[in-house]
């Protein structure tokens, strides 16, 4: 993901799609402001729980505002949890989500949306391909 970050650009309907997406979950805040409300990496983890229960613990997490704290917060989500699904931050990307930078978290959600919906499509696709061939 990090070589990708500068060239990515979400479409509008990509940015819908991301947005309705994150509300479909029950977390612990509502969020008003997507990049300043997930910027400690809190709430993407609650998320990452809900998709991914086995992978993260959420006492690993605290919420916070000192950007150091936040920092810490997606060094260790990275190391964690990222890092198991072949999602990689570098250390500009984790400043950037931090910061609450625009568009970067939007950025990150859709590649995580992408990811899921990759991990949970039917393997019986696969399968009939094999029959056919």
């Amino acid at each position: 993901m990090p070589s990708r970050k500068k060239s990515i650009q979400l479409s509008t309907q990509e940015l819908i799609d991301v947005y309705h997406w994150v509300k479909k979950f029950i977390l612990s805040k509502d969020i008003k402001n997507i990049n300043r409300d997930l910027a400690d990496g809190v709430l993407v983890a609650e998320i990452l729980k809900h998709l991914y229960p086995k992978l993260v613990d959420l006492h690993n997490y605290t919420k916070c505002n000192a950007t150091r704290n936040k920092l810490d917060n997606w060094q260790t989500l990275n190391r964690k949890v990222l890092s198991r699904l072949n999602i990689y931050l570098d250390d500009e990307l984790m400043g950037d989500l931090a910061s609450g930078s625009n568009g970067m978290m939007e950025v990150l959600l859709f590649e995580l949306m992408a990811k899921h919906s990759q991990d949970n499509k039917p393997h019986y696709q696969h399968a009939e391909r094999e029959q056919i061939e």
